[in-house]
């Protein structure tokens, strides 16, 4: 009954859209949902053993150790199919080493589904942390395909905990193994009767010790620093900037930043915001150590220059859609952002562990920072405290191996 309304309700859609798509009625992005799909690309057809569907950008860093693994144990990249549902991370992904076994994830009605087996026929399907689609699983647990979940995080409230979210958790019963990233996943489901599931923790501790040996070194930014402290905003939205303002007049001349834009056309304006300062842009190459502000305009270099940081204030974290809090961890760097960060919740889990802090009082925030960058030893041993703890939740990807990879 489910997969019969669920499937009309998805060919109504689809071909509404299509039509309004058609005679041009339709918002701009919907136009480029379409387009985009029809000239992608599709790789060359033929048995898969392991398909790979991450949503966007972000899921498919997840998945990148995986991808790494299953390669250095003798996967070659032709028996891998890696789908994405967002334009974004397809559009990221089809630049990179795994170009030719990239493509859109096909539209989930019975036509497109089916074909999609028929041309692939995928042994095993990774899909990572949600994005999970109904009548893609179904017609792969048809076929005998194994499913796992990867980096899975759910709460109580979430859908599939309802009734009418039974027919996904189902499916979900019939998945090899679900993979939880924290503890609370993994009681939650044991506590809904899901004996598939484990917990293995975090892919992107794996990613982010992948990127941190494969970073690059600057040896101008390691000039600009000097002797001093460096305060590092990663991804940086107007609020994170604002409050790095109010510091900057505080805190003692042995403190220098570097503001990396989340949208680095807003460089020239975050340049005058701190003109009495003296600004100066990457892009330009004329700033030194004599000056304390430099404004990164340029695109690929922060997970990098976060060895340099001593703190960083990450984006996002007053918005809700806080950003990679984990790069920064890794080099022990001493982390602030903003309060709004429950879908986050590695977020509390540095917070607990002592190395970073969620501002909710700008003046507390300040105080903090100013001691911290007067007190040695404390931000020596806090800075510890941050690479101890990336160090202990890696290997992730090493506990999943055995079942992901048992025929």
């Amino acid at each position: 009954m489910y997969s019969a309304l669920y499937t009309a309700i998805i060919f109504i859609l689809i071909h509404v859209l299509a039509f309004f798509n058609f005679i041009g009625f339709v918002p701009e992005k919907v136009k480029r949902f379409f387009l985009e799909r029809r000239h992608a690309q599709l790789p060359q057809k033929g048995k898969t053993i392991y398909w790979i569907h991450a949503s966007s950008l972000g899921e498919y860093e997840m998945a990148l150790p995986i991808i790494r693994e299953l390669i250095k144990n003798g996967i070659n990249k032709g028996d891998l199919l890696i789908t994405f549902f967002s334009s974004s991370g397809y559009k990221q992904a089809v630049k990179g080493e795994y170009a030719e076994r990239i493509m859109y994830l096909p539209l989930d009605n019975k036509s497109s589904v089916k074909q999609f087996y028929k041309d692939y026929s995928p042994e095993k399907a990774l899909f990572i942390r949600y994005d999970l689609w109904y009548n893609l699983i179904l017609e792969g647990i048809k076929n005998q395909t194994q499913f796992y979940l990867v980096n899975a995080r759910f709460t109580e409230n979430h859908f599939i905990f309802n009734w009418y979210g039974n027919p996904y958790a189902k499916l979900l019963w019939s998945f090899n193994r679900i993979f939880c990233s924290d503890q609370n996943s993994h009681k939650l489901l044991l506590s809904k009767e899901f004996t598939n599931t484990s917990y293995t923790g975090d892919t992107r501790f794996d990613r982010v010790s992948q990127i941190a040996a494969e970073a690059k070194t600057y040896n101008s930014i390691s000039t600009f620093k000097g002797f001093r402290k460096l305060m590092l905003l990663g991804s940086s939205w107007q609020e994170e900037e604002e409050l790095l303002a109010k510091l900057v007049g505080k805190v003692p001349s042995g403190l220098c930043y570097i503001i990396a834009p989340h949208d680095i056309s807003r460089s020239l304006e975050i340049s005058e915001k701190f003109n009495q300062y003296q600004p100066k842009l990457y892009t330009e190459d004329i700033f030194a150590a004599e000056d304390s502000i430099l404004i990164l305009d340029t695109i690929g270099m922060l997970s990098s220059v976060y060895q340099y940081a001593d703190f960083a204030f990450i984006g996002g974290g007053f918005r809700g859609a806080l950003h990679n809090i984990l790069e920064p961890a890794i080099w022990g760097c001493h982390i602030s952002f903003g309060p709004k960060v429950e879908k986050f919740p590695e977020a509390s889990d540095f917070v607990n562990a002592g190395f970073a802090l969620s501002v909710s009082n700008e003046s507390d925030w300040i105080q903090e920072i100013i001691q911290l960058s007067e007190e040695n030893d404390r931000l020596d041993q806090i800075k510890k405290t941050a690479t101890s703890f990336v160090s202990e939740n890696m290997g992730v990807v090493q506990k999943m191996m055995p079942e992901i990879t048992q025929s």
